[in-house]
């Protein structure tokens, strides 16, 4: 089995070479004068091919020259070749919200289909139903929950986990029951007359306990420090916020700090100065079953 690296798999792929694979192959590339990207495959794949590339940054960029690989290398092999994507690009990009728009994330994945891709595995994907309506081969969505919790597991003081609204409440109760504690989500209220924001709890009391924060992705932290800021308000002990993607953009790093957060952690799948937790071990083991099903 023949690992292919692409520059910004972040070791994940050397990862997956040493544990499962013969031979890591990092991809030859370039850019020509107009911007237009240049990939190679410098080695034909012995046995199964697994391409690793996260696609993040510069997505639209990544994405297309992840497609020319797939192309490059199905032209070479009839053998199986498997994706490996630690961020999915346009993953957000789930459904119409208005009239007009793409549903993104369809596009990508059928496109992966169409080339030839025989097998996906992403990490925690935004809405993993989208796998089973738009991508009908074999694919894992490797979770996180347990290396979130084991990060902080005996450093939470009476932890509560809190979702930042109901649609990652499930995400939340995963890493709470990893570390035995309680969980909740969310509520954001506005002043129809004043235009505020205000954020509670549904249901629990953040009352002299520790807070843990859980989500996919952290973008510009706007939500998770209105959070912070609130549910310390409330007599929180802590605030501590934890993420899959650290996307970091417009200064969040600082904007989650200066609202009181102790602690920003997230995984190595986007690196970032918070990227404290490696997703390899789950990817591996998650990758050894998928490629059972494919071979």
């Amino acid at each position: 089995m023949t690992v292919y690296s692409f520059e910004n798999s972040y070791g994940i792929a050397a990862g997956i070479a040493r544990a499962v694979g013969d031979k890591l192959v990092q991809l030859e590339y370039k850019l020509f004068p107009d911007g237009e990207s240049y990939i190679r495959v410098p080695q034909k794949p012995e046995g199964p091919a697994v391409l690793v590339a996260s696609l993040y940054p510069n997505p639209d960029k990544r994405i297309f020259e992840f497609f020319m690989a797939i192309e490059a290398l199905r032209h070479m092999t009839q053998d199986v070749i498997v994706g490996v994507v630690p961020y999915m690009a346009y993953a957000r990009q789930d459904k119409r919200f208005l009239e007009g728009e793409p549903i993104s994330v369809k596009i990508v994945l059928e496109t992966l289909k169409n080339l030839g891709l025989d097998g996906l595995l992403v990490v925690d994907m935004h809405k993993p139903s989208v796998l089973a309506e738009y991508w009908s081969r074999p694919y894992r969505n490797v979770l996180v929950d347990r290396l979130i919790a084991d990060y902080f597991r005996g450093r939470l003081s009476d932890p509560l986990v809190l979702a930042p609204d109901a649609g990652a409440l499930e995400r939340a109760r995963r890493v709470a029951e990893h570390l035995g504690a309680d969980y909740d989500h969310l509520v954001k209220e506005r002043d129809r007359v004043t235009g505020e924001v205000k954020v509670s709890t549904k249901t629990l009391s953040v009352a002299g306990r520790d807070v843990l924060i859980v989500d996919d992705i952290i973008s510009t932290g706007g939500t998770m420090a209105l959070a912070a800021k609130t549910v310390l308000a409330q007599g929180a002990r802590s605030i501590y916020a934890a993420c899959t993607h650290a996307v970091m953009v417009k200064g969040a790093l600082d904007l989650l700090l200066f609202s009181g957060v102790s602690e920003v952690v997230a995984t190595d799948t986007v690196p970032s100065p918070v990227s404290k937790v490696s997703v390899t071990p789950a990817v591996v083991d998650e990758l050894r079953l998928l490629l059972e099903e494919v071979l």
